[in-house]
């Protein structure tokens, strides 16, 4: 005879875990006392959990404000000290921001000094926001306030640390005229511009090395740029309307490379930190407003069309499965059943779902690359992961025929769009030297030909310097050419089956899960590194896949043993006896702190020439100069250990 059933509760699981106790209906009923509870207390109220926060630590906040005053700073000085060459004029003020008249040499010394200054803390405030972020610190919401306030002094202020936004003006001037700027320089303009005389002012703008030379610019930038003039109606509305371009490609860059991130917190954080609290993103994509952030705008989106396409293929193939499998009950009857004739049909069509999504990322890719041609590699990246996707399938050859046939499909779509809406065909293609015309020293090409001619005249040698640079920028572009080989390599051999997690990174498999990722973030770099000329905005495009590898070393790799404890690779370090993970975290680490020195590197590599601040220092300025940063470092240091050491707060209770 079985027993009552006994409540639920702890005394029932205490009664069921104890030997030899009777059934409840076998005890005599005697009175119970109420027995106190830390919940029913009489004396004592039941306490609430107190809410979490998502407030900034005051560390941060004050890391938050000091570089807004630093971008404040810096916007305002650099706007002051007007064109560095003294036969440019701005076609506006800018709100009386820029001058009217060069500055003396004493004011340019005061200007571009304080403009240093200020760029440097902006630097070193998103350097220690970094580690921040690593300690725990910061998160999605204050890396993005981070990020607009220190984005907004540049977005309201004039064009600067670079002219390029006013060649863009004049190139979209004389495409709005009709004629081509892949075969037309600027400075036709001076004699073919517009009947209400702007063209000269459309010429003054633009730095002299480039009012003779020819667009290297794709069909799809030179239309951005015809709209522009079109839009603007002089040479002041057209640099506003890119820099409105330039804001809203920026915000489709952050909100895509949060989207590619995935859900995690940590990947959120890190990312909008990386990317959107850049000070390459504030001070050259916005502050600047090139159009490489519409460029990497369109490859951030083509990526997530290709991860929702991925998907789709997954989900399609599945439902295949399931609808090709012969029913048990209809074995030997030729009928077919009208609902599942409907369901393998429209498996069907939900197989060719993914094909169109991919041929749609193909084309973005394309959009991108006819608006700075360094993007194609990722068109050609796109190609093979499709073909990589068509070797899962049952029929690998004919899927991979049809993969690269819709493919091919889109990029001559995008090209040809591009083409009409610019309104000339692909001449830029014979432009595309343009860029390479002059030389930075800050690009590998230049460092390595500066260190090569004191060594070869060492040993007897003595060739002309123009003869050096040629063989180390064909050196450098060959580097770049054979890591995206070995890195796409690396994706066809190791791809076999799909690995990812939910978010797209796969914690399964401890080496580098994306190589999607890997191709764009670490290809991209090595081709913006082996340009001839190398700028701060070359990164744009690579910037997105190298914050969110990054982002995989800040991310908890796993459950916090209590809410208040942070777990991150970068805090646990992982042992050599795991080497896979070791591996793994040691690439991510380089990736984010590779990320941090060169997007600090280039950002100060665009200052302006400080001869004239060198001058009015003099030899005790110098010294005292170097006395206060010293003592700022140390202080910065010593701040960041103190964060380092700090417990973070928590920020959730999941």
């Amino acid at each position: 005879m079985s027993s009552p059933a006994i409540a639920d509760g702890p005394s029932a699981a205490l009664h069921r875990s104890s030997p030899g106790v009777p059934p409840a209906s076998e005890r005599p009923v005697t009175p119970r006392m109420p027995t106190a509870t830390p919940t029913a207390t009489p004396t004592a109220a039941p306490t609430r959990p107190r809410p979490t926060t998502k407030r900034a630590p005051v560390g941060v906040f004050r890391l938050v404000i000091a570089g807004a005053i630093a971008a404040v700073t810096a916007m305002v000085t650099e706007g002051r000290l007007g064109p560095r060459d003294p036969n440019v004029t701005d076609p506006t003020s800018w709100w009386g921001i820029l001058p009217s008249a060069p500055p003396g040499e004493t004011t340019r010394g005061v200007l571009a000094g304080l403009s240093a200054l200020g760029v440097i803390a902006l630097c070193l405030c998103w350097a220690a926001l970094v580690l921040a972020m690593l300690a725990g610190r910061v998160t999605t919401r204050t890396g993005l306030v981070a990020a607009f306030v220190w984005t907004l002094p540049f977005a309201v202020g004039p064009p600067l640390f670079s002219r390029d936004v006013h060649a863009y003006a004049g190139q979209g001037e004389l495409a709005r005229l009709g004629l081509d700027p892949a075969t037309h320089g600027i400075a036709t303009l001076l004699t073919s511009g517009a009947a209400d005389g702007s063209g000269p002012t459309f010429v003054r703008a633009v730095d002299p090395r480039w009012t003779l030379t020819h667009s290297p610019y794709g069909g799809a930038a030179v239309a951005l740029e015809k709209a522009a003039a079109v839009v603007g109606g002089g040479p002041a509305g057209t640099v506003v309307a890119l820099r409105v371009l330039a804001v809203i490609a920026v915000l489709g860059l952050i909100l895509g490379s949060l989207l590619l991130a995935g859900r995690a917190p940590g990947r959120r954080a890190a990312v909008a930190v990386l990317v959107a609290a850049n000070p390459v993103v504030a001070i050259h994509l916005v502050g600047g407003a090139h159009l490489d952030a519409s460029a990497a705008a369109l490859v951030v989106a083509a990526l997530l069309l290709d991860r929702a396409g991925a998907q789709q293929g997954q989900t399609a193939t599945a439902r295949l499965g399931t609808a090709t499998a012969p029913a048990p009950e209809a074995a030997g009857d030729t009928t077919v059943d009208p609902q599942r004739r409907t369901g393998l049909v429209a498996s069907r069509a939900a197989r060719w779902r993914p094909i169109v999504a991919g041929a749609g990322a193909t084309g973005l890719a394309a959009l991108a690359a006819n608006v700075k041609a360094t993007v194609l590699p990722v068109v050609v990246w796109l190609l093979v992961a499709h073909l990589l996707l068509a070797r899962r399938s049952a029929h690998p050859g004919r899927a991979g025929a049809v993969r690269l046939v819709v493919d091919v499909m889109a990029v001559a779509v995008a090209t040809v769009l591009s083409s009409l809406a610019a309104g000339f065909g692909p001449t830029w293609i014979h432009a595309l030297s343009t860029s390479g015309a002059l030389s930075t020293g800050i690009a590998p090409a230049s460092l390595l030909a500066y260190a090569a001619d004191p060594l070869l005249d060492l040993v007897g040698i003595h060739p002309v310097t123009a003869v050096t640079l040629r063989v180390t920028r064909g050196l450098c572009l060959v580097a770049a050419a054979v890591a995206l080989v070995l890195l796409v390599v690396r994706a066809w051999r190791h791809t076999t089956s799909t690995t990812t997690s939910t978010t797209g990174f796969g914690r399964s498999t401890p080496t580098l899960a994306r190589p999607d990722l890997a191709v764009i973030g670490y290809g991209g770099l090595a081709v913006a590194l082996a340009n001839p000329v190398v700028y701060p905005w070359y990164l744009a495009t690579c910037l997105p896949a190298l914050a969110i590898l990054a982002a995989m070393f800040a991310e908890p790799a796993a459950p916090a043993a209590s809410p208040g404890a942070v777990t991150t690779l970068a805090r646990e370090p992982v042992r050599m006896t795991d080497r896979p993970r070791f591996v793994a975290s040691r690439v991510m680490g380089w990736t984010l702190w590779g990320t941090v020195v060169v997007s600090v590197w280039l950002c100060l590599a665009t200052l302006s020439p400080l001869a004239a601040t060198w001058h009015l220092l003099g030899a005790g300025g110098l010294a005292a100069l170097a006395v206060i940063m010293l003592l700022a470092l140390a202080g910065a240091g010593r701040a960041v250990v103190s964060a380092r050491r700090r417990p973070a707060a928590p920020t959730s209770t999941s």
